[in-house]
């Protein structure tokens, strides 16, 4: 009965962005939650037994490890696969489970900590994937016909378009909404002169570009007077500091969604608790695993978020392990949706050891620094001396004063890692602060890279 009828309800849902107060009422039923269980589990299955007939890539993992789809009957078998690793997609021919004619569409990744990963569409996958961003944006987000959205994302990497703003775009077309967008970035005057003339309603783009945006535009205008409905930010975590500011300076909410542009650019987003990112359960499966052992955690535990894809039609992927460090949130949200919600804490690649084995995360040091009047960006910069780790703190500034230096060296300080390193373990110098001039810090990239090592601790 689920196998006929569930699809048909997935598809109603899909096609109901005309009427998001209605749809809103049936998801926030508490008995939906049973079924969309159920539902993913019946999905799961289905998606792994089409990787096993039709991949390469997976019929062969499953021989090596003498494994059949029949062995997984649960969501806890699932350990019984092992994981794709980002390497893996290096080759990406080796995942096609249609003939390469039939794909119409690649996405390349950022490459932010390594070489970009090339995904694949079909048209059905860019469709499902676009009616699934239309649908959470007019759900969640207000993002009704006649709004007018500024999407600041760039168009892609190397020969690839970047994922999140061809679907973004074709999502808000498909709401009868009007998008916004340029070649490249713009100075702060142009880009503010853009939202004027164009009477934008709702701003798009990267944390760190945004946040930037805001900083440079804050002394030219009101930005208030703007009245824009919303901000939404994806591709680089929102520290509670960034976020603060942003909505403070805009007088809106800003809400955050998460994705990867090999797996799918909408596996998650906030809703209006802003309390972490209700899962696309229907279209993923997210796991938390460690990252050292690979066990399957409990919700509330933090480890790696690893995602297997639950409909992909040319190019399926499954526990996928994706470097983001994160955790399931185990009670329901407050706001009725009956999709689990997720939280991102920092990444696996992204945990610089310092010390005497401390892990720094660039999000620590974004609310440190960030959070103090007067900063508009930093760089922390790590050497090896004399078997001690150096710190050099690179801080952007509106303008000098005698007191921000010290606050800025305070608040460095607390950092847990940093702190223990010089004080306890006295493996860590104290941080030298250098504070330099507005435009100082080069922002031209699409993702910043806070956190620079020099150390060589790997080679």
């Amino acid at each position: 009965m689920l196998e006929r009828f569930a699809p048909y309800v997935e598809s109603s849902i899909r096609k109901s962005v005309s009427n998001p107060t209605k749809l809103y009422r049936f998801l926030s039923n508490p008995i939906v939650r049973h079924y969309v269980e159920r539902y993913q589990l019946l999905k799961l299955k289905n998606s792994i037994k089409y990787c096993y007939n039709k991949s390469p890539f997976y019929h062969e993992l499953f021989e090596k490890n003498n494994l059949h789809p029949n062995d997984i009957k649960s969501f806890e078998d699932m350990n019984k696969i092992p994981f794709t690793n980002p390497e893996d997609l290096q080759k990406p021919e080796r995942f096609f489970t249609v003939p390469e004619s039939k794909f119409t569409k690649i996405f390349s990744s950022s490459g932010t900590t390594g070489k970009p990963k090339a995904a694949y569409f079909t048209k059905n996958d860019l469709e499902k994937q676009i009616s699934r961003n239309a649908t959470g944006l007019h759900l969640v987000y207000d993002v009704e016909e006649g709004d007018r959205v500024r999407l600041t994302y760039e168009h892609g990497y190397e020969t690839g378009d970047w994922g999140i703003r061809y679907l973004l775009e074709n999502a808000i077309q498909r709401i009868g909404a009007m998008s916004v967008i340029t070649g490249h970035r713009l100075p702060a005057n142009k880009e503010l002169d853009l939202l004027k003339t164009y009477n934008i309603s709702i701003l798009a783009g990267t944390t760190s570009y945004i946040y930037n945006l805001t900083c440079e535009m804050e002394p030219l205008y009101n930005l208030r007077s703007l009245h824009l409905k919303n901000i939404m930010i994806g591709s680089e975590p929102l520290p509670k500091a960034i976020r603060d500011k942003i909505e403070k300076t805009w007088n809106t909410k800003a809400y955050q969604g998460y994705g990867l542009t090999e797996i799918g650019t909408s596996i998650a987003g906030e809703c209006k608790q802003q309390n972490g990112m209700h899962i696309t359960e229907s279209d993923f499966y997210v796991e938390i695993t460690d990252p050292v052992t690979g066990e399957r955690l409990k919700d509330g535990q933090i480890g790696e978020v690893t995602i297997t894809t639950l409909d992909r039609e040319g190019m399926p992927i499954l526990r996928y392990k994706s470097h983001d460090l994160g955790l399931i949130m185990p009670e329901p949200c407050p706001c009725g949706l009956p999709f689990r919600r997720i939280k991102i804490k920092g990444r696996t690649d992204n945990m610089v050891p310092i010390g005497s084995g401390d892990n720094l995360f660039p999000s620590e040091c974004d609310e440190a620094i960030l959070n103090i009047p007067g900063v508009i960006d930093y760089k922390v910069v790590l050497d090896k001396k004399h078997n001690k780790d150096h710190i050099t703190v690179i801080v952007e500034i509106k303008s000098r004063t005698g007191k921000i230096q010290k606050k800025i060296e305070t608040a460095v300080m607390k950092i847990p890692a940093i702190r223990d390193g010089v004080c306890d373990s006295k493996t860590v110098e104290k941080p030298e602060i250098k504070l330099v001039k507005q435009d100082t810090i080069d922002k031209t990239s699409s993702k910043a890279k806070r956190i620079v090592d020099n150390r060589n601790l790997y080679d």
